[in-house]
């Protein structure tokens, strides 16, 4: 996909830009500046946000600084996805208002140019970024997410570094919890131990000991502890009605895991927000050719059972059907006794495989709504670009404050019905309540339509009250029959 747009759409700007008027790349210049200060802002808002859970989970586990700059950057992909829409909002309103503030709009406007010819180089500009926003969202996007998950799913596998304090019950060892009383970090020697053993979760025991050295192993992986005068506490395997405790002298336990080797693993798996919307269309494809050819088995297994029932075949004739039935018109008198028992069973095990096939369906059925919901939400999200910027335009010039608070403010508003949108939906979808389409579709519609009337209430000179409106139509509606008084 990329390798054509690109070059198209490098010599559209070209072309564009050659053929422009001193207006738009005038209008474009004051674009230019605060939609950078936007995308900027917001990114770092997302960043600031995404920073406590990172820096929880990564940090502590002592890994080096150049994983760490990995998760971010990875991680900066979706945050771009996101921040570019916001950032066309917040800069077309922060460039008109500034320009209906200094009183340009008016002049602009005596001069004979219209609102929708000030909006135009905007929506180019807007359109432009939405078709390498969807480019992004479908090449490099799903690349960066799958990287960023198998990289998260590294640092949650690996071990922190055990710092063991006395008194403190620690629970990073896989398996076990341990709780040491008495400790003398330069002799590592140990009192009052207890270990609580739930690697075996059908017998559990506790161990107890009064003194006890530790060590690790040479790879650093193994915790090695002798203890000394303690007490081995379990259920008993061959009565589980039993307890039983075992006393020892001295005993070595080996708790493994406790390591901080950093390990990178490999995995093709990838979920939905790892693939592209060609590659999820070959999974929906998949999914529903399955759905197809179990509705088509559940049909002709209800057929070839109606048949056997109901349809009489001469008493010499035997029909296999995939899924047998009892035919107690064939059957001998004195076994008609028992035909309709097996046919009852039988039965039954026609509707429990249809029941199977339904739930089959069903889940294959959520899985390609959800796929759905992705691949529109791969174009719906870059479209935001073209409404934010069509309604950005007129509330601005209503606006007729060009402040960066006032910007935010409306940028935010909006951002946050638009995104109250694209949650919902989701979840409805998710649910069956709405299809895919409207889920993901429906915030770019009402936004575009609001912004559409904005801009057709901008141009006209309507204020948006409903009196004003009423009055509006009222005059055009007087003057339309007029002329066509005039006329007649």
């Amino acid at each position: 996909m990329s390798p054509w747009l690109c070059p198209i759409g490098i010599r559209v700007v070209g072309l564009y830009s050659h053929v422009m008027s001193r207006l738009d790349r005038y209008i474009l210049r004051e674009l230019y500046g605060p939609f950078v200060f936007a995308l900027i802002v917001v990114t770092m808002v997302l960043v600031v946000d995404f920073i406590p859970d990172v820096v929880k989970m990564v940090v502590s586990k002592g890994l080096p600084t150049w994983v760490i700059t990995q998760v971010f950057v990875l991680n900066l992909a979706w945050m771009f996805a996101l921040a570019v829409p916001m950032g066309v909002l917040s800069g077309t309103l922060m460039a008109f208002g500034r320009l209906s503030g200094d009183s340009e709009i008016v002049a602009m406007k005596a001069a004979g140019v219209s609102l929708y010819r000030m909006i135009a180089p905007v929506l180019v500009i807007a359109t432009l970024m939405a078709a390498g926003l969807v480019v992004f969202n479908n090449e490099v996007l799903p690349d960066a997410n799958h990287q960023a998950r198998k990289l998260m799913s590294d640092i949650r596998r690996k071990r922190p570094t055990l710092d063991l304090k006395a008194n403190v019950l620690e629970d990073r060892i896989a398996g076990y919890h341990l709780l040491i009383k008495d400790l003398d970090e330069k002799s590592s020697d140990i009192g009052d131990v207890t270990i609580f053993d739930h690697k075996n979760r059908t017998e559990p025991r506790t161990v107890t000991a009064k003194t006890g050295t530790m060590k690790n192993s040479d790879d650093g992986n193994t915790l090695i502890l002798d203890l000394f005068d303690g007490e081995i506490h379990e259920p008993d395997p061959d009565d589980q009605m039993k307890y039983r405790r075992t006393k020892f002298e001295h005993q070595t336990f080996f708790l493994g895991g406790v390591g901080d080797e950093w390990t990178r693993t490999d995995s093709e798996y990838r979920t939905d927000r790892e693939k592209s919307s060609d590659q999820m269309q070959v999974d929906i494809d998949t999914w529903q050719a399955s759905i197809d050819s179990r509705w088509r088995t559940i049909g002709n297994t209800c057929s070839s059972w109606v048949s056997a029932v109901f349809i009489r075949a001469p008493d010499s004739q035997i029909v296999a059907y995939p899924m047998p039935v009892a035919r107690a018109d064939f059957l001998p008198a004195e076994d008609s006794a028992n035909a309709n028992q097996r046919a009852f069973e039988r039965v039954g095990r026609v509707v429990a495989m249809i029941e199977r096939e339904k739930a089959a369906m069903q889940n294959q059925q959520r899985l390609i709504n959800q796929y759905r919901i992705e691949i529109y939400k791969k174009y719906s999200i870059p479209a935001a670009c073209i409404v934010f910027a069509l309604i950005g335009c007129p509330l601005a010039v209503r606006a007729r404050r060009g402040g960066i608070a006032t910007a935010i403010g409306v940028s935010i508003g909006l951002f946050l019905l638009y995104w109250a949108f694209l949650i919902g939906g989701e979840d409805l979808a998710d649910r069956g309540f709405v299809s895919p389409f409207w889920a993901m579709w429906s915030a770019d519609i009402l936004i575009g339509v609001m912004g559409l009337f904005l801009l057709w209430a901008g141009t006209n000179e309507v204020a948006l009250y409903p009196h004003a409106i009423i009055k509006w139509a009222r005059k055009d509606r007087d003057a339309t029959s007029g002329q066509h008084a005039h006329t007649h």
